[in-house]
């Protein structure tokens, strides 16, 4: 038997399918399940439990998980509206966008309810990333420093659900305009280790590094450090692991980008090789 369409799944679920949405790595679409907005997305069906995992642990703070087809990989999920992402705020007042997010992950850390063992992988399984065969593009050194740091932040005393992908694009408006509007997560990657963590992605993320449209390393350091000091005192953790974790991901993103596309981005890169001497 064949599986079925991702539109024979949504009508099981009385959902109407409206438009596509923008999605590289996932058949995604708007829909409504009556008056309700909503969103269908398929893609890895692994990829899609991990997701389902993580929105299922959050009490508050990300989008809701309303069905899940686990065998073809299709989720239904709240579609948060207004549903303008980060990017904006971060561009006219960099301060707030990077309280705005140092908030939300107290808010998704917060009394979670535990995944289901096998749901969701342990954050050192990132360490395979390190394995890659070596890239003249990317300084050996800088890699093998990143491996050392990435296996010294592994010793934690805590572990929680992590969101793992929350930089500026995955974190939504919901609401109707007014100063009652909340800030929402999207897009979980789903992993479970060190808190800290989850500060990385909006550090180390080429998208929201240089929002201001300014390439100088200068500029995107003196960013970077200004967002550490906040996230910190935002979240309570240690300013030199939030640091930490900067570098690595910085390093991390070159290698996935190497990988993927077989390139360098360059902003990480440029990160990494200033926060190196820190770390």
């Amino acid at each position: 038997m064949s599986e079925p369409s991702l539109e024979q799944v949504a009508h099981g679920w009385g959902v109407e399918l409206i438009e596509p949405a923008s999605s590289g790595f996932s058949d995604v679409w708007f829909a409504l399940r009556g008056t309700e907005h909503v969103v269908v997305k398929r893609g890895d069906s692994l990829a899609r439990v991990r997701e389902a995992a993580a929105l299922r642990s959050y009490f508050a703070g990300a989008s809701r998980l309303l069905a899940h087809d686990v065998p073809t990989g299709t989720l239904l999920v709240e579609r948060v509206l207004l549903g303008d992402d980060l990017m904006p705020l971060s561009v006219t007042d960099d301060d707030a966008a990077t309280t705005v997010i140092g908030e939300l992950i107290g808010v998704l850390h917060r009394d979670q309810l535990r995944a289901v063992d096998g749901e969701l992988p342990q954050l050192h399984m990132l360490a395979e990333v390190f394995d890659a065969k070596p890239d003249p593009r990317l300084p050996r050194t800088l890699v093998e420093q990143a491996r050392r740091t990435f296996d010294d932040l592994m010793v934690t005393p805590s572990e929680v659900v992590l969101h793992g992908d929350l930089h500026h694009t995955n974190v939504v408006r919901r609401g109707s305009g007014d100063v009652s509007d909340t800030w929402v997560a999207i897009d979980p990657h789903g992993w479970r280790g060190d808190p800290v963590f989850d500060t990385a992605s909006m550090l180390a993320n080429p998208r929201g590094l240089n929002p201001s449209g300014s390439s100088e390393v200068a500029h995107i350091v003196e960013r970077v450090e200004r967002r550490v000091e906040i996230l910190a005192d935002v979240t309570g953790f240690d300013r030199d692991r939030i640091r930490a974790w900067a570098f690595t991901a910085a390093v991390i993103a070159e290698l996935w980008m190497l990988d993927d596309h077989n390139m360098v981005h360059g902003t990480p890169l440029a990160l990494a090789h200033a926060l190196a001497p820190r770390v």
